[in-house]
């Protein structure tokens, strides 16, 4: 008896160890199916293509198709444009006139794309896939600089060129590899002309940073300046000129210089709080420089401009960040910003800056001569947009930004 019930205990035991290594098997496959997916998924298997229509919607299509075709052809798309709802990671306007396009990266792909502003098609244009680009920063005459992670948390920093041609109007147009080449690794932050492509970078060194002047590939870099401050903020002007501001905090005094021959330092503004600084693009002539910033003193937000390098600031009345906005290429000290509409709250500087808040935006034309602000559009209570990344065309007809609340394209006709 008692051996009846032993061998009963042994099989029992076995049965139980069976079932545990079945069951194990079982939560360890479906652990590894998971990841598998979601690195497929980061890596862009399976995205469709984004096809935009004329009235603001999206459907889908095949990764064979290239060419996309608006729902109604012959009707313009609405005057603000969802060009793009999967994440974007940058834009620039390229061509003028009926040859103007909007070209963007897609986030999840590195996919190069192009949106026609006034037929509301878009084709893509390259097939390389470069998973997960966080920033892309695009020239007029054909580069793309994008910027990731690879697996050990380096950042890397890919910089190529696709054809400048602007004439989308073929379906069989076929896209192409994005050719280019790796620029050294952890590069902290960058900036790129938007008409030549070349490259404004601040690279970590032994003692603080490095900002550094090339040309679109790498070549010819030229180290312009040394320092111990590593969050400065690099800008490359189309007109040649290398701006750096630190890094914006709310109620932390910020300094902005125009880096020179010789590695000059030269001020740009006095050290202000939470200072965020755009200079407009001129000539070199003094009298034609403008700048336009926010300051941001205990969660008060305040906008001001500044025409000339000897005349007064004067301070909008509006309250936004100076990282909604974006001069217009017109003659005229014109600028656009996306101004939030209500109070934007505690430390919304550093929140904005860290994705933990968001603003509805409404957007606002800036004439920097006459110190005013004119409202230009609000958009529908059912599409709140948080403005980041602004650009215009050159004829100021369009205007371009990402929604910050989840990356999307999206694209404004200034004109009705």
């Amino acid at each position: 008896m008692k051996i009846k019930t032993i061998v009963e205990y042994i099989l029992m035991v076995i049965v139980v160890l069976i079932l545990g290594s079945l069951a194990g098997w079982y939560f360890f496959l479906r652990t590894q199916t998971n990841t598998t997916t979601a690195q497929n998924i980061a890596r862009g298997f399976g995205i469709d293509i984004p096809i935009g229509n004329a009235n603001g919607g999206f459907f889908s299509a095949s990764q064979d198709t290239d060419m996309q075709q608006p729902a109604q052809a012959g009707q313009p798309p609405a005057q603000l444009w969802s060009v793009e709802t999967k994440p974007t990671a940058g834009h620039v306007f390229i061509g003028e006139g009926k040859n103007l396009r909007l070209r963007y990266v897609e986030r999840a792909s590195g996919y190069v794309l192009e949106a026609n502003p006034r037929t509301g098609s878009v084709m893509r244009l390259t097939n390389t896939l470069v998973p997960k680009v966080y920033e892309a920063l695009l020239s007029e005459n054909g580069h793309v600089v994008q910027r990731s992670l690879d697996a050990t948390g380096n950042i890397t920093t890919f910089a190529g060129i696709v054809a400048t041609s602007t004439d989308t109007s073929s379906a069989s147009s076929s896209s192409k590899t994005l050719l280019g080449v790796y620029l050294p690794k952890n590069i902290a932050s960058m900036s790129v002309n938007s008409r030549s492509g070349a490259l404004f970078y601040i690279v970590k060194g032994a003692g603080g940073s490095a900002a550094i002047s090339a040309e679109w590939n790498g070549e010819k870099q030229k180290v312009l300046l040394e320092s111990a401050v590593l969050s400065w903020r690099p800008s490359i002007l189309e007109d040649g000129r290398a701006i750096l501001v630190q890094a914006a905090a709310d109620n932390v005094l910020g300094y902005s210089y125009e880096l020179k021959q010789g590695g000059v330092l030269s001020p740009l503004l006095p050290p202000l709080p939470g200072l965020v600084l755009r200079v407009r693009a001129t000539s070199k002539a003094p009298e034609t420089n403008a700048l336009l910033w926010s300051q941001s003193t205990r969660g008060e937000l305040r906008l001001f401009v500044r025409v000339g390098e000897n005349t007064t600031a004067v301070q909008i009345p509006v309250r936004t960040v100076a990282d909604k906005c974006a001069w217009s290429p017109e003659k005229e000290f014109v600028a656009y910003c996306g101004v939030p509409q209500g109070t934007t709250g505690v430390n919304f500087l550093d929140k904005w800056y860290q994705g933990a808040a968001h603003s509805s935006d409404a957007l606002w034309r800036i004439d920097a001569s006459a110190g005013t602000a004119e409202l230009v559009y609000t958009p529908p209570s059912n599409t709140p947009v948080d403005v980041e990344n602004m650009a215009l065309d050159r004829t100021g007809e369009y205007l371009a930004f990402t929604n910050a609340a989840d990356k999307s394209l999206w694209l404004f006709r200034l004109t009705q």
